[in-house]
């Protein structure tokens, strides 16, 4: 039986891989065929290496139905000699039909691109860029009421800046001093359009309004007083830029078709977002320098040097000491481009601003607190309110929830220290309260970003908050990055323990279930069982140390690893087919034929999927392009796909060998038992990258112990989304240094030892 067996799968394999090459070489003529006209479509010069819509040729459609035609015909004449003297066999039908839809799908796919509509034409483009201005300013004037800047406005004074290493050559920016105040923000905006080229860069501390003030311009320039000439502002965070894997155009516009999906209509014609990218109608509002690693900052500034003739205007924020490191690193300034600073609040402002968002008569209490801010008598609160966050801060705790400001005369408005937590604890109160799921903060609907996707209770919260700022501090860093989560609170003798604990935990439950629903005899399935455990542990303890991955289906590049991931995994097909042998004879009590013919199919089921599992695995860069949930995610996705993929192959497998001996029932029985061992003890077991399950154990560790919430990651979202915590890059960072400093004192951790890796 072996002898017929292996002919009908080389056969196949030989069938298969002619028809595949035929139609890759099908797709290759056509490709001769167009190639002038695509030539004449693209335009000469053109340097930037996205994908460019193509017109329609008319060819395209006709020749991709030839192809594919040709294939069918070609199927119907392959079966027909194969089968002509033989009852047609499932290897050849499998195969052929296989090849067959391979190809035509490849063909059909290759003709849909080929045949893309039209470009866009210039009318189409001005009307996208007109719909574009009504949804990047509806959609930041919902966020610039939930952020108070409307309709009062913290009155911050911004000039240009002194220092001589960020300001290039003060007299390659313009004239015009450009100087403006937040709550008048139209004369700088006026002075930005004056600019020689139309670049400025927001800087200032922490808290002292940079992102604030990005949104007042975007919201000026998109008012009713713009010239329909001038460039669309849009507001992105570079945090979604990886200079190393995309240019700024690539860049800008994949952003543009993923924000605002409605430039994708077929009115605007197809590449719509390319086009206004490409013919400077977009002016990039860059967020969030400073929130980004070291190294990526530098390679931000020099992206956007050598990308100054795509992008001749842009706004840009930072904080100054890191735009400082990031010229520096760069080894190049930010040319043209003014830079201007904040200058700090005087009394006088912050109790003017105050007043302006209190009733006209707002009582004792109030004219207390203003009397003794403007004097100085409430000297904590003086210092708080020199910088806009400290006067947000009192806005948002007391002024829009409409609370009593008693304590502010007493202790609490000498201490600025406890003051501002003090404002600290009740913003949590009361963010909680206002953007509740479902809640429009203060009667208006927000951007859904800003909307938490969970109910959280605000004490809870508040611990659960404090303790992680306690980890932090007690391990030195700023970062919460959710691999490195296990390391941070486990001891290596804590990761020991909860590793065998699970690998006990899913050795006998398994091996309970093998035996008394699979009805198989203990001292099979108990090994068996402990053998996935085992799998579990050692994956566990390695991601403990180690980094996400990703799933990854790149070519490019990887040709010689994937050959190194066949060889390898040719060996395991041969271990695997010899035990399937084994446990088909003496498990399914199959007939030595039928249990050579399993062990043949186990090898050919599982070793595909082994070398698979193997090539995708990818480490994620830890770069900014990567946020914490969308990494958490596909770590999560990788660990799931590298434990279906030999689970599914071989628990199918041997269900179906095990029923024909045996009957259906004891086949699917044995079908689900052996596909569940080979998840865990060979898929996990495979898994490079297993940060994951190591985070998943030590979530459930904390949950038990009512430290963490057991689904932390929603959590860390839904904070992200209330301002509390921002991105930088793959990790969590509080959004305020004295936030996690305040929060941090309110939780006990117990150090970490020195000991133990």
């Amino acid at each position: 039986m072996l002898a017929p067996v292996g002919l009908r799968v080389v056969r196949a394999s030989s069938v298969m891989a002619g028809l595949v090459s035929g139609g890759r070489i099908a797709a290759r003529s056509i490709r001769m065929v167009t190639v002038s006209a695509d030539r004449r479509i693209r335009p000469p010069g053109d340097r930037h290496h996205v994908r460019v819509n193509r017109r329609r040729s008319w060819i395209v459609l006709p020749a991709a139905a030839l192809s594919v035609a040709a294939l069918g015909a070609a199927v119907v004449v392959v079966v027909r000699a194969v089968s002509s003297k033989e009852a047609p066999n499932v290897a050849d039908a499998v195969a052929v039909a296989l090849a067959a839809v391979t190809s035509g799908v490849a063909v059909l796919g290759w003709a849909r691109n080929r045949a893309a509509p039209r470009a866009a034409r210039p009318d189409q483009v001005s009307a996208a860029k007109d719909t574009l201005v009504a949804l990047v300013r509806n959609a930041w004037r919902a966020e610039s009421m939930i952020r108070g800047l409307e309709p009062d406005p913290i009155p911050v004074v911004w000039r240009l800046t002194d220092d001589t290493g960020l300001l290039h050559h003060r007299h390659l920016i313009g004239e015009g001093s450009l100087e403006g105040v937040g709550n008048a923000v139209a004369e700088l905006a006026g002075d930005f359009l004056k600019l020689r080229r139309r670049r400025l860069v927001i800087t200032g501390g922490p808290g002292a309004g940079k992102t604030t003030l990005a949104i007042q311009l975007l919201l000026e320039l998109t008012g009713k007083g713009r010239d329909p000439a001038d460039p669309v502002p849009v507001l992105l965070s570079l945090s979604s830029w990886d200079p190393a894997a995309e240019d700024l155009h690539s860049w800008l516009t994949r952003s543009l078709e993923r924000n605002y999906e409605a430039l994708g209509s077929a009115e605007f014609g197809s590449g719509v977002a390319l086009e206004l990218v490409r013919g400077g109608h977009i002016l990039p509002v860059m967020d969030g320098l400073d929130e980004l690693p070291r190294p990526h900052r530098a390679a931000i500034v020099r992206a956007l040097n050598a990308s100054l003739d795509a992008a001749e205007s842009y706004i840009l924020t930072s904080r100054t000491e890191e735009l400082a490191e990031a010229v520096e690193d760069a080894k190049q300034p930010l040319p043209s481009a003014a830079v201007i600073a904040p200058a700090p609040l005087t009394p006088a402002d912050a109790e003017g601003y105050l007043r302006t968002c209190l009733p006209p008569a707002p009582g004792p209490v109030w004219e207390n607190v203003l009397d003794g801010l403007r004097t100085g008598e409430l000297k904590g609160l003086s210092q708080l309110t020199a910088a806009p966050l400290g006067l947000w801060l009192l806005r948002a705790v007391y002024i829009d929830p409409q609370a009593d400001p008693a304590p502010l005369t007493g202790r609490l408005g000498q201490d600025p220290d406890e003051l501002r937590g003090h404002l600290w604890d009740g913003l949590i109160s009361v963010l909680l309260t206002t953007r509740s799921p479902g809640a429009s903060p203060a009667g208006r609907a927000g951007p859904p970003e800003l909307t938490p996707r969970h109910v959280w209770d605000a004490g809870q919260t508040r611990r659960h908050l404090s303790y992680l700022a306690r980890v932090l501090g007690k391990n030195g860093t700023r970062d919460l990055a959710w691999w490195r989560l296990g390391g941070l609170v486990l001891d290596a003798d804590e990761r020991r323990r909860a590793a065998t604990t699970t690998c006990l935990v899913v050795g006998v439950v398994f091996g309970m279930v093998a035996a008394f629903a699979g009805r198989l005899h203990p001292l099979v399935t108990l090994p068996v069982g402990f053998s996935a455990g085992l799998g579990v542990m050692t994956t566990t303890l390695r991601g403990f140390t180690g980094t996400p991955g990703h799933v990854s289906v790149e070519f490019r590049g990887r040709v010689r690893d994937l050959a190194r991931q066949i060889t390898i995994v040719l060996l395991l097909r041969i271990l695997i087919g010899m035990v399937s042998v084994s446990g088909a004879a003496l498990v399914a009590d199959a007939q030595p034929g039928l249990a050579i013919e399993a062990g043949i199919w186990a090898g050919l089921a599982l070793g595909p999927g082994l070398v698979l599992i193997q090539w995708m695995q990818q480490p994620t860069p830890l770069t900014a392009a990567t946020t914490p949930y969308h990494g958490w995610r596909a770590s999560r996705t990788l660990a799931v796909l590298c434990a279906a993929v030999p689970g599914v192959g071989g628990g199918v497998v041997t269900g179906l060998v095990s029923g024909l001996a045996n009957g259906p029932w004891f086949g699917l029985r044995l079908g689900v038992l052996s596909g569940a061992f080979l998840a865990l003890g060979l898929g996990l077991t495979m898994l490079r990258h297993s940060a994951w399950p190591a985070y998943l154990i030590t979530t459930r560790h904390l949950a038990e112990q009512g430290k963490c919430p057991r689904d932390l990651m929603d959590f860390l979202d839904d904070a992200h989304r209330l301002g509390l915590l921002r991105v930088v890059g793959p990790v969590y960072q509080f959004r305020h240094a004295d936030l996690q400093d305040h929060l941090a004192a309110g939780t006990r951790v117990p150090a970490r030892p020195r000991g133990g890796a």
